[in-house]
């Protein structure tokens, strides 16, 4: 079996994940997939949050999801998916 891919969560996230910091979903090619299996597990009040304009920064190997692709960003085996709370230093 594959290294698989993991999901972190960090900050106020956690409010709306359970407590969960971590979570290990089934292969998805996109992150608009496991979104959709993020929000199937979640519920509702996860998926507003994510969808929150600027609430959230997501990471995909250290890299901001802009960079790649959006919400149609490549997922394989071993990529590692980091969910932050948006930080206004203003």
């Amino acid at each position: 079996m594959g290294v698989k891919m993991t999901v972190s969560f960090y900050g106020i996230i956690s409010k709306y994940t359970n407590g969960d910091k971590s979570y290990t979903p089934k292969a998805h090619s996109t992150l608009r997939g496991l979104f959709e299996e993020l929000g199937d597990y979640y519920g509702e009040q996860f998926v507003s949050f994510i969808n929150s304009n600027e609430a959230c920064i997501v990471l995909i190997n250290g890299k901001g999801i802009m960079l790649s692709g959006g919400p149609d960003s490549s997922l394989g085996p071993g990529d590692m998916i980091e969910i932050l709370p948006f930080v206004d230093a203003g």
